[in-house]
């Protein structure tokens, strides 16, 4: 009976044993096949709209670069009430990286009928985000492009600087201001998404005028006292009008303000001060926002 009770109890052991390790290398391998990347459609405004994707495992920057740009062809998103940016017809000739500029050369459907502004938007956008990726060019059966039809935007020397919605479109103001993108929700059919709006403000204003200029767009019931920046990040004092009932800030405007405070140079992180406390909600620590599972 005690070797009856010997080998249950090893075995109950072994299971466990086995159980947890089948777990954990199951979690570890969830976790490898997690790679969420961000790809552009649009709405039926024209509205661009970041999308973040699960597209698995991480790939070469070519290989990566291919598979966004299908993506953004698709439409399988249709019933999101979000269509494609890219002509179904595009096609990718070459792709080439030197010194931190990558030029990218597509066939003649590169130009659509209309909005060609929000296809160089999200090309821009999706191409440059990458840490080895300082600058854009962009070609045309191998033929640099200089200007769209209807447009005074330089092709090239392109940086992610030029941003989503972008309301300016002259080239002079480009480059003496600074990008600051600003979030704001948007209900597209039967779904709310957080809709990017890049403002431009000139390279010359301070801390204080370019956070309050976010926040103002965001909401103009938003008081904004102090703003300091330090070691990457950036420190609020606001007004107490915002606080709810419950002494805290409603949690959709919370992330509006930080994900567009955080698109802000050398801003990583934003903490929320009223009244000398810190109304920042653990939450939002990470933001998924525009999450959809293909």
């Amino acid at each position: 009976m005690d070797k009856k009770v010997v080998v249950v109890a090893l075995l109950i052991v072994c299971l466990s044993t086995f159980s947890w390790f089948y777990l954990n290398q199951d979690q570890k391998q969830e976790a490898n096949e997690t790679y969420i990347q961000t790809v552009i459609f649009q709405d039926q405004d024209h509205d661009l709209i970041p999308v973040s994707i699960n597209l698995h495992n991480q790939m070469e920057m070519e290989t990566d670069i291919r598979n966004k740009i299908d993506l953004m062809q698709s439409s399988q998103l249709e019933t999101y009430g979000l269509y494609p940016v890219l002509d179904a017809q595009l096609e990718i000739q070459s792709i080439e990286l030197n010194n931190h500029i990558l030029t990218v050369s597509f066939n003649d459907f590169l130009y659509t009928q209309h909005n060609d502004f929000n296809v160089i938007e999200a090309l821009t956008y999706v191409l440059t985000d990458y840490d080895q990726v300082e600058q854009l060019y962009l070609q045309i059966d191998g033929q640099d492009i200089s200007h769209l039809p209807n447009s005074t935007i330089p092709l090239n020397h392109l940086t992610k600087d030029l941003g989503l919605n972008n309301f300016e479109d002259a080239s002079t103001f480009l480059h003496e201001s600074i990008p600051v993108m600003v979030y704001q929700e948007k209900t597209v059919g039967d779904y709310l998404y957080y809709v990017p709006k890049t403002l431009r403000i000139h390279e010359q204003a301070d801390l204080f005028l370019q956070v309050k200029t976010i926040l103002n767009h965001i909401n103009s019931k938003i008081h904004l006292l102090d703003a300091t920046l330090k070691d990457h990040i950036l420190t609020l004092e606001l007004d107490s009008h915002i606080l709810l009932d419950n002494e805290t800030i409603d949690r959709t405007l919370e992330e509006l303000m930080i994900l567009s405070l955080k698109s802000l140079n050398d801003v990583e992180d934003v903490q929320i001060y009223i009244n000398g406390e810190n109304v920042r909600s653990q939450e939002t620590s990470q933001i998924h926002y525009n999450y959809i599972k293909m």
